[in-house]
């Protein structure tokens, strides 16, 4: 009875060994089919092949690309006036850099009707310096009442403009 029992173990074993065996011969491979994934990416909005923009306003996380025409009307006055449109909405976009000795302002209207301009109680310094005008760490507020300085703040920005001609008189209507 016991050599039955280790002849049975020496079965057992035996077919076990050729279960556990390479197997790949007896099962096919399962196969992975992998779905294909589409990943659209919006197209940046195509400037206007007519406007050269020659410098830019950050206002808080938003910048603004602008066609900048430069004016030096006196000695160490310079002004800026840049128009573009706003890269999401098309709104169109109209700027102030005005360096003034003693008088600096920077403002931002978008679509006509908001209008960013740096707080009164914050210092502002506009730059001129071979051919560029640049002011930065400007607070920018919206609705800004003159009589009280006090508006909504919006965020930190920053303005640079790059001139390579100034005109000698303002604006008509500055």
């Amino acid at each position: 009875m016991t050599s039955h029992r280790i002849l049975l173990a020496v079965l057992v074993l035996a077919l076990l060994g050729v279960g556990c065996g390479d197997d790949r011969a007896a099962a096919p491979l399962a196969s992975v089919v992998e779905e294909p994934t589409t990943t659209t990416v919006e197209p940046e909005p195509e400037p206007d092949p007519g406007v050269v923009t020659n410098g830019w306003v950050q206002v808080g996380y938003q910048t603004f690309d602008l066609a900048f025409t430069c004016y030096a009307p006196g000695p160490g006055d310079v002004v800026a006036i840049g128009v573009g449109g706003h890269p999401d909405s098309g709104q169109h976009i109209e700027a102030l850099i005005q360096g003034f000795l003693g008088q600096p302002y920077v403002g931002v209207t978008v679509g006509g009707s908001v209008l960013y301009e740096a707080t009164l109680d914050g210092p502002l310094e506009v730059f001129v310096h071979d051919g560029t005008i640049s002011a930065g760490a400007i607070e920018w507020t919206r609705g800004l009442d003159l009589e009280s300085g006090l508006g909504e703040r919006v965020g930190y920005g920053a303005v640079f403009v790059s001139c390579e001609e100034y005109e000698h008189d303002l604006p008509e209507g500055y």
